[in-house]
């Protein structure tokens, strides 16, 4: 008796010790994407070169989505505005064609041919100007007579506007990224792409703390206990000039013109993170009951701040809290 019971403290200390085991956590940073993208790993074998594989699939995106500068591997947005038609990789094709269901699916409010009116506004920022009424609808009067045609991997721009994914590709590329690590079976991680896009796994049976940050002050407004979920944000914080007392941002409302003034940041929680960057994006131009009845139709959590406080959240993000 003695003897078994013995055996069966030592069963129970070996559980509690490989219960209790530490986490053996590794973290990986790269810049891309105008970003410095985090990935850390939890027990997780050959860490290393997974993160380069992940590493590859932002600096994929990150070339063919950018519209400041010509591609040096890659037929890339810039090269398509100059050039207005060109054989692209299936990568930037597919992130197009994704653009376009966008702008369906948000009745208009994500816009890929916003390029002109954005880089307008950003110069006009950092000059702490207003561009003029009159420019503007010029603007807006181009960007809404803009389309496309597709045909395999020919992409040709109709019309006079610019294409402007940057709405999109991060969460877009954050999204491949989640695919290849679901594809190889890993499930214990924590990848962060900025303030704007955030994928969960696990860590063992814990929730990641993740705290939204205030727009305009440090700290933070909310803060969820949540795993395996993307988090999409949109926010003034990394962009906005002060102007005749009111904050302007890069965030533009399509239909308008202007920077979105409605809130401060927008946080939607969700699966799969290139739908949500695109809805932040959309949902940040619209007036609140729109935005409660876009997102509701969704079946999509989210959260709001303005003031740098909680200005609203549906009620599903209390099984967060």
């Amino acid at each position: 008796m003695k003897k078994l019971i013995i055996l069966i403290l030592w069963f129970v200390l070996c559980l509690f010790s490989s219960c209790s085991k530490p986490v053996n956590k590794e973290n990986y940073t790269f810049f891309a994407m105008d970003t410095i993208i985090s990935i850390s790993f939890y027990n997780v074998e050959d860490s290393k070169s997974i993160s380069k594989e992940v590493e590859k699939i932002y600096y994929k995106y990150d070339e063919v989505a950018n519209d400041f500068k010509a591609g040096i591997r890659e037929f890339n947005v810039f090269d398509l505005n100059e050039k207005r038609e060109g054989t692209v990789s299936v990568e930037l094709k597919e992130l197009i064609e994704f653009a376009m269901e966008m702008k369906e699916d948000t009745k208009g409010y994500l816009n890929p041919f916003i390029g002109r009116l954005s880089h307008l506004w950003k110069e006009a920022l950092k000059e702490n100007k207003m561009p003029s009424d009159e420019t503007i609808q010029k603007e807006l009067d181009i960007m809404k007579s803009t389309t496309l045609e597709i045909d395999n991997l020919h992409i040709k721009l109709i019309g006079q506007g610019n294409l402007d994914l940057g709405s999109i590709a991060k969460g877009y590329a954050t999204s491949k990224a989640k695919e290849y690590l679901d594809s190889i079976g890993c499930k214990n991680y924590l990848l962060n792409a900025g303030s704007s896009n955030l994928v969960l796994g696990s860590k063992d049976t814990e929730n990641f703390t993740v705290g939204l940050s205030k727009a305009l002050k440090t700290g933070y407004f909310y803060t969820l206990e949540i795993k395996e979920k993307a988090i999409a944000t949109s926010s003034i914080k990394e962009q906005h000039t002060l102007m005749n007392g009111k904050y302007y941002s890069h965030l533009l409302n399509p239909w308008t013109g202007y920077p979105a003034q409605n809130y401060e940041t927008l946080s939607i929680i969700g699966d799969d993170s290139k739908v949500l960057d695109a809805y932040s994006t959309a949902c940040f131009a619209m007036e609140l009951e729109q935005l409660k009845q876009f997102l509701g139709d969704k079946n999509l959590e989210y959260i709001l701040s303005k003031e740098n406080r909680l200005f609203f959240k549906s009620e599903g993000v209390d099984a967060y809290a």
